[in-house]
């Protein structure tokens, strides 16, 4: 049985598939579990406090109620309290393995960290290559699927959103993902068109379970998922260092903005959903969004992993009230 290699957020999967560990986002562990705020409550029976971002608390509640032992920490490129999370770990006898994406984008830094991976991990570049073919293969599904979702419209912004953000860790084998992949694609093909208003969502990925069921069933499509798109990877490059280095959500918030503004128009998105979590940094790159991205945009705060609010569903019917009435007003 292989090892379990948990880490925080996106980093190179290849190397762990290649080094026969099975990677597990942490992030995927805690929102898709039936009960995730018990891992938050975890968290802060062990001292977390309470004005603190609940991702954070519940990945180290996953971690502290799982077998993994083994946690890649990203202390340059995601959340700020990463590297506090990667000390309350090791303070608890988990072995942290840190792994950095260079904010200034340069190549040799990013090779760097790639290769000291490789070399914690005992990966050369053999066995690298090894399974790099298969995961681009199933990343060239997660894009027909995504191309489904904007183009044909015939896979819901759920979907879309649950596809792309599972290439994280790919649920720890990639084959078996590739296979579950083809086969949603061979149903998908047989649906009708999806009708409603395209809208895209940017940042992270949303904490609350029923955003998109909510959204679309006032009339909406989502379209594109910025940050759950950007987990799948989809460059065409066969050079692994390059391919993160193109990887956008690391890299500050105007790496992301020539990618959202491109498929904007490339989709004909009609406004924008921008979720960000509560207590984050990453709140006030609103500013610059709602001033660069020539669509209208909601703004909308997550906290603990539970069903959108009454305030926030007011919002957003007001939000697309106010689409549909200009769209009306272009016909």
């Amino acid at each position: 049985m292989s090892r379990v290699a948990g880490f925080t957020t996106t980093i190179p999967v290849e190397v762990l598939f290649a080094s026969g560990a099975t990677p597990c986002d942490l992030n995927n562990v805690f929102v898709t579990h039936p009960d995730p705020i018990h891992y938050v409550a975890r968290a802060e029976k062990d001292g977390f406090p309470k004005n603190m971002c609940n991702w954070i608390k519940g990945l180290y509640g996953v971690v502290r109620e799982s077998a993994i032992d083994t946690v890649i920490t990203v202390m340059e490129g995601d959340c700020s309290n990463t590297r506090a999370l990667a000390e309350i770990l090791s303070y608890r006898g988990v072995r942290i393995v840190p792994f950095s994406f260079p904010f200034d984008r340069e190549r040799e830094s990013l090779a760097r960290e790639i290769d000291k991976l490789m070399h914690t991990f005992g990966v050369d570049p053999t066995m690298l290559a090894s399974v790099d073919a298969g995961l681009r293969a199933v990343r060239e599904s997660l894009a027909l699927i995504d191309r489904m979702t904007w183009e044909d419209r015939v896979v819901t912004g759920e979907e879309n959103h649950l596809w792309q953000l599972r290439a994280s860790d790919m649920e720890g084998d990639y084959e078996q993902y590739g296979k579950a992949a083809k086969g949603f694609i061979e149903e998908a093909r047989h649906r009708g068109p999806i009708r409603g208003i395209p809208l895209g969502y940017v940042g992270v990925p949303p904490i609350n379970p029923d955003l998109y069921a909510f959204v679309e069933g006032l009339g909406c499509h989502v379209i594109y998922n910025e940050v759950q798109r950007q987990f799948s990877l989809p460059f065409s490059s066969d050079d692994i260092i390059e391919r993160y280095r193109l990887y956008t959500y690391p890299y500050g918030i105007f790496a992301r903005l020539t990618d959202i503004r491109q498929e904007i128009d490339r989709r004909g998105i009609r406004g924008v959903i921008h979720y960000v979590q509560a207590f984050c940094y990453r709140v006030v790159e609103d500013i610059i969004l709602k001033e660069t991205l020539g669509v209208p945009v909601i703004t909308i705060e997550g906290d603990l992993p539970k069903p959108l609010d009454t305030r926030t569903k007011l919002r957003l019917e007001a939000f697309i009230e106010m689409l549909k009435e200009r769209a009306d007003g272009d016909d």
